[in-house]
């Protein structure tokens, strides 16, 4: 009998969301990599995980990883070079414009994976404040920002946020949030998103607030189709519904003024703004009132809406007027959040007092809104960004006005991307540097631990060795700070032993001094000990405004009352059946990707790059089974599979985001005018389309773009030369290509008169 190799096993745990779901590892004798499953041991995940995680090393061992620094050469194409070649190259195009124009003329773009990598993360703001540039630029403002500006009104600091209590509460208020396919945003629960499960076993209710019948509506509970964007009329209405159970309290202030406002959205006139019926919004306000506790969770859907910071308010606002802020089974705040909002407040994370150059954006979180970065690049004058850093993002897919940040791409005098492939955006970069997964380095969920309330914060080594010569970001930004002559921390030798540190081992070793008493006496801890967040604690002693209280209103939202009645205008003004053709466009998360990465991962044979209609929509516009349509916007076009979906409501269209290939913020329009002004949030959903259907088959191609041609010819000779066969045939097998082998390439159909212009006529790798 032949014996396999031995296999190691190593406790680890996901990187790619709050979630941070446990994993084992399974090592082969060489140290390579086999296997990531759930931990089913795990006192906290409870043998939960999702695809994504258990997945990823369809990512960290993909053949296009990005192994060694890569070089833009004259001739447009990419070699690989040594890392003192690559720091020579900063130092000779970086320095003059340093020297020339100033730290602003140099922007960053930190992109959503720095949130779960502590050393990257620390790092990076090392950085930032060693270059001195004001132009710092993150994917907060395409998906959280909101939360931010609103904690910062609300709690006198961006980093102290209620923790919805799913564990122990009778009802739930979820609104723009699908954990069943996304996880959850802002929130650790124990178990996953088994924690619902739990809730509905127990006889407790989830109401989800959607405008379609999302999959975490369909398996936990009951589902209510809102208008898209109109979420702030619901909640003003509630509030107004419950004004009587108003009590002045000594530590609260603003609610008189906040329901002031809502008292102008009651139920009948918030149900013909939200399209829900009077007598809905009546008995969630009953439901608020009359469960034992009640708990409300609002996520992305919400925050990428006009009017995401005054939601954020108004939700903990209802929470404290039904008597659930600061409650069991309510709204929890964890005491950690709480010193770190101390020491947020104190290093100006609400703002510091700085504005853009273009339209005067207040930063937040050290940060300007991306929905600026082309405008900050295109617009002449001094200061203006002349060079940029990324790290771990993809700006060009995950920012609306996709064909304006090409453009001012092209006008950049150099790029450099620290990333794991070379993305849609470093295929206009002049270096890629190669960066570590999560796999390959020591972390905590650092990020996690204020949104939980499990007492352990976990944290994990390298399961694998880093394969080729890859950096990590400590390392290759103290390099970059060096060959800038502007040194983290303000001086070479720290510099140096910064980016030298084996941080990973070092790290290591002190968070396991840290847990050896737990682990030597097995008191079960799975990890650094932390406190839980206890009912009752917050109020009066957790807040970081003046005086301790907990503020529902501020100078700052003034002009949102003006706004907001414009807004609603709009709305009444327009309030009329839609016409075939003229929709309204919702984007949607993906089971097996997270935001604008995670595309080397295998998709079962899932055809996520298709845009979802109710069947009544797709039968008047002639294509009752599906087919090719082109969506058109004031921003641009896009080329798509429409797909006929139950779950949708008619008037939409439900994009995914994030998919280079199919890009939804080729679609959405890039404006200074379209970012909510509190925090630089950009409206992202409920935006007007066209539909246009391609009923001629003959004006069908295929388009398909790989890192190796040859690869996608050896599957089949007919894709591989779209002139051959019929145009039927060539759409079938586009479809079958593209769901069997999307690692190889991405692959669509699109209408020959949309020409090489359209929105998604270029194509880039599966991968991050």
């Amino acid at each position: 009998m032949k014996l396999g190799r031995p296999v190691t096993t190593h406790r680890t745990f996901c990187r790619i969301c709050e979630a941070a779901c446990a994993l084992r590892a399974e090592c082969d004798d060489t140290g390579r990599l086999l296997h990531l499953r759930p931990d089913r041991e795990h006192p906290v995940s409870r043998g939960f995980a999702c695809a994504k995680g258990t997945r990823f090393l369809e990512v960290a061992h993909h053949p296009e990883r990005v192994l060694a620094p890569l070089q833009r050469q004259s001739d447009g194409r990419y070699r690989s070079v040594t890392w003192d070649v690559a720091m020579a190259q900063c130092a000779a195009r970086l320095r003059p414009i340093l020297d020339r124009y100033g730290p602003h003329a140099i922007a960053l773009y930190v992109g959503n994976p720095l949130a779960f990598n502590v050393m990257g993360a620390i790092s990076t703001l090392v950085f930032m404040r060693a270059l001195g540039t004001r132009n710092v630029f993150t994917a907060g403002s395409q998906d959280c920002n909101n939360k931010f500006s609103g904690a910062q009104i609300v709690h006198g600091s961006p980093l102290i946020h209620p923790i919805p209590d799913l564990a122990h509460t009778d009802f739930a208020l979820m609104l723009g949030t699908n954990p069943a396919v996304s996880q959850t945003s802002f929130l650790h629960l124990e178990g996953g998103s088994t924690v619902l499960d739990r809730l509905v076993d127990r006889g407790g209710r989830a109401l989800w607030v959607d405008p379609r019948r999302t999959e975490s509506a369909q398996r936990w509970g009951e589902h209510v189709a809102i208008r898209p964007g109109t979420d702030i009329f619901l909640l003003l209405a509630l509030l107004h519904a419950l004004r009587d159970q108003y009590r002045p309290h000594p530590h609260a202030e603003g609610l008189e003024t906040l329901l002031a406002l809502a008292s102008e959205y009651p139920s009948p006139r918030a149900a013909s703004l939200t399209g829900l019926a009077a007598a809905q919004i009546d008995a969630v306000a009953d439901a608020l009132q009359q469960a034992r506790s009640a708990t409300i969770h609002m996520s992305v859907g919400v925050n990428q809406g006009s009017f995401g910071t005054l939601c954020y308010v108004a939700l903990q606002a209802l929470a404290y007027l039904s008597g659930n802020f600061d409650q069991r089974g309510g709204l929890l705040f964890h005491p950690i959040a709480v010193g770190l909002g101390e020491i947020g407040r104190h290093l100006g994370l609400g703002g510091d007092g700085q504005q853009s150059r273009v339209a005067a954006f207040p930063r937040l979180m050290k940060s300007l809104p991306a929905g600026i970065l082309a405008d900050e690049i295109l617009t002449p004058g001094e200061e203006q960004v002349r060079a940029l850093i990324v790290l771990s993002g993809n700006p060009l897919t995950s920012i609306p006005g996709e064909a304006k940040l090409r453009e001012a791409f092209t006008k950049l005098d150099f790029t450099i991307c620290l990333d794991l492939f070379q993305n849609a955006t470093g295929q206009m970069a002049d270096l890629i540097l190669p960066t570590p997964c999560w796999l390959e380095r020591w972390d905590m969920a650092g990020t996690t631990m204020v949104f939980q309330q499990a007492p352990r914060i976990q944290y994990a080594g390298a399961v694998q060795t880093r394969p080729g010569n890859v950096r990590s970001e400590a390392r290759i930004l103290a390099d970059i700070s060096l060959a800038l002559a502007c040194p983290l921390w303000g001086h070479r030798a720290a510099a140096k032993l910064w980016g030298r540190m084996p941080w990973d081992a070092v790290l290591k070793a002190g968070s396991d001094m840290v847990s050896l008493p737990a682990r030597l006496f097995h008191w079960g801890l799975t990890g650094l000990p932390s406190p839980r967040p206890k009912p009752g604690t917050y109020l009066g002693r957790g807040p970081r405004t003046p005086g301790r209280r907990v503020r529902f209103w501020h100078d700052d939202l003034q002009p949102e009352i003006a706004r907001l009645a414009s807004y609603a205008a709009s709305i009444e003004d327009q309030s009329q059946p839609h016409q075939a053709g003229a929709l309204t466009m919702i984007c949607r998360r993906r089971r097996l990707g997270q935001n604008s990465w995670l595309h080397g991962a295998v998709r079962d044979g899932k055809a996520e790059d298709t845009a979802w209609f109710a069947p009544d929509d797709l039968r008047a516009l002639g294509l009752p089974q599906g087919g090719h349509v082109r969506l058109q916007t004031a921003g641009g076009t896009l080329s798509i599979m429409a797909m006929p979906m139950d779950d949708v409501e008619p008037g939409l269209v439900v994009v995914p985001h994030g998919l280079p290939g199919v890009n939804v913020n080729g679609l959405i329009p890039s404006s200074p005018a379209l970012l909510e002004p509190l925090s630089g949030q950009h409206v992202m959903t409920g935006i007007p389309v066209q539909v246009i259907p391609v009923q001629n088959w003959d004006q069908v191609v295929i388009r398909i773009r790989t890192l190796n041609p040859c690869r996608a010819r050896s599957l089949h000779p007919t894709l591989a030369q779209p002139s051959r066969g019929t145009p039927q045939e060539r759409f079938r097998l586009a479809a079958l290509f593209h769901q069997r082998h999307c690692t190889l390439a991405f692959c669509t159909v699109q209408s020959e008169e949309s020409g090489l212009g359209g929105a998604n006529s270029d194509f880039v790798p599966a991968v991050y």
